[in-house]
Order: structure tokens, then C-alpha cells, then sequence
């Protein structure tokens, strides 16, 4: 199992990168792509974040967010995107 060290600097701006499970091709099908959106804004609203980029690739994503001046915590937003993205 891998070890991970984060960095949480309140403010910052960060590069993600989110693969799919067994690095399935999900979002080679526009569809996925476009259920993708909803939990995107949905963490919005909840934990606000600027996007000032991203890029959707077949089996993966990568984004830049930029968190407020008094938040660090991204692995909390993207943990929420995850559940509330869901794959039937």
C-alpha cells in the first residue's frame, strides 16, 4: 500500500490528479462526463473552491483548485465528489 505524504497549506492552490478505479475508461462515454458536473458543483456549494483548470482524460481526471484563504482541506472535497459520484 503506498504512502502518501500531503501537503495542507490553508489558501493554496493544488493539482489533483483522480483515477478510476482499475483505471476503467469511464469517461470515454460523454455521459459519464456529464454526470461528473452535478457532484462537482454540489462540493461547490458545500466546501467552497475555485476550478481554475481541469482536464478529463478516458480513465481519469486532473484539476487546479484554488481553496480559500482559510481552508486546506481538498481530500475532503474530492472524498465527497467520489460518493456522490456514483456508477451504476
Amino acid at each position: 500500500m503506498s504512502n502518501y505524504r500531503r501537503l495542507y497549506l490553508k489558501g493554496s492552490t493544488v493539482f489533483l490528479t483522480i483515477v478510476t478505479y482499475q483505471r476503467v475508461p469511464l469517461f470515454k462515454n460523454y455521459e459519464y462526463v456529464a454526470k461528473l458536473r452535478l457532484p462537482v458543483s454540489q462540493v461547490k456549494k458545500e466546501k467552497p473552491f475555485d476550478i481554475l483548470g481541469a482536464v478529463i482524460l478516458p480513465n481519469h481526471l486532473h484539476f487546479i483548485w484554488s481553496l480559500p484563504k482559510h481552508d486546506s482541506n481538498y481530500s475532503q472535497r474530492i472524498s465527497r465528489m467520489k460518493v456522490l459520484f456514483r456508477v451504476c
